[in-house]
């Protein structure tokens, strides 16, 4: 009688916790033997995710069609073009949108339920082809942060210890997206992005695929995409291809100088050391990161005053080249 009266108690406790939800669940203590099987049995119940219990699943185009932002009229394409930038800024925002928003929800809230509809959404943009039909080079040039935010996010997942080894669409689609960004800068895109802080961007995003992929080919693409800007910077610390941006040269090299830098950091941390021409980005560091300093450093070489950098793009000056901190040294550099 006393085990039928326990065995009624723990199905009551059980469908309790069921209804009150995950906080009453934490907090319930049980110490009998026979009242600890039904209720692990039920809170198990209880966190199986459900994909139809996720908002509804955001969409992510497959075709891009933007156009640049700057004046095409200028050659140093560094004037924008007020229309053209909210026309571009138009059709980007939903992509950027929905792809912060997934990336948000993977970092802050690990639940299983939060988990399954991430990983519900990348299924979904993985069988739709999205980001897959790049109708212009622009539209090229910007799905690269993309297609490193969504490596971020997978990434962010196998970090809590997710095996996606199995989810063979969305790492199929990862591929493709990898695959399409090194055949465009090896093939289609002009002499300048092919060699400036575009190429570097996407190194990134194929660096990062590559770790998930474990695809060794990806990596070396990736290092030999470090290398063509690495090895640009001269004698002083300058990338030619950037100082043709006048008034914003020195704005570009911050710019350059990011992606180089994560881009290394990225390659350092799956074991690609040393980097060709590693010490050259020391010597680009050591440019760009002294302020007031530098900006003037700019105005001289180009012969135009510098526009002041924002301060996400001041941000960079925090990320220290990995040959540098190995060696424990920023080089006597000296931050705003």
């Amino acid at each position: 009688m006393a085990t039928q009266i326990a065995r009624r108690f723990c199905l009551f406790l059980g469908a309790a916790l069921l209804m009150a939800g995950p906080s009453s669940g934490q907090s319930a203590e049980v110490t009998s033997e026979a009242a600890a099987q039904p209720v692990e049995i039920a809170l198990r119940t209880r966190t199986i995710p459900s994909v139809d219990a996720c908002r509804s699943l955001p969409d992510l185009p497959r075709r891009l069609a933007t156009a640049s932002k700057y004046d095409q009229s200028i050659a140093s394409k560094s004037v924008i073009d007020p229309a053209a930038r909210q026309r571009r800024e138009d059709q980007l925002a939903p992509v950027t949108n929905a792809i912060r928003n997934l990336a948000q929800e993977a970092r802050r809230n690990g639940t299983p339920q939060s988990t399954a509809c991430t990983i519900a959404t990348l299924r979904h943009w993985a069988a739709t082809g999205a980001l897959t039909d790049m109708a212009t080079s622009d539209a090229n040039l910007s799905r690269d942060r993309f297609t490193s935010d969504i490596a971020g996010i997978v990434m962010t997942l196998q970090a809590r210890g997710q095996d996606l080894r199995g989810e063979g669409e969305i790492r199929a689609w990862l591929a493709t997206l990898a695959r399409q960004t090194m055949a465009y800068y090896d093939g289609e895109a002009g002499p300048t992005a092919r060699r400036n802080n575009h190429r570097y961007l996407a190194g990134i995003a194929v660096a990062e695929i590559a770790e998930i992929l474990g695809e060794k080919p990806m990596r070396e693409w990736s290092k030999d995409a470090f290398a063509i800007g690495a090895c640009q910077v001269d004698t002083l610390g300058y990338l030619p291809l950037e100082l043709a941006r006048a008034d914003r040269a020195y704005e570009y090299h911050l710019y350059a100088y990011g992606a180089l830098a994560r881009l290394a950091i990225r390659l350092s941390a799956s074991g690609s050391r040393p980097l060709p021409c590693e010490d050259r980005l020391d010597r680009l560091y050591r440019l760009i990161s002294r302020g007031e300093a530098s900006a003037r450093d700019f105005a001289r070489r180009t012969g135009l005053e510098q526009r002041t950098p924002s301060p996400r793009h001041l941000e960079v000056i925090a990320l220290v080249p990995p040959r540098l901190e190995d060696m424990g040294t920023t080089g006597d550099v000296k931050n705003f």
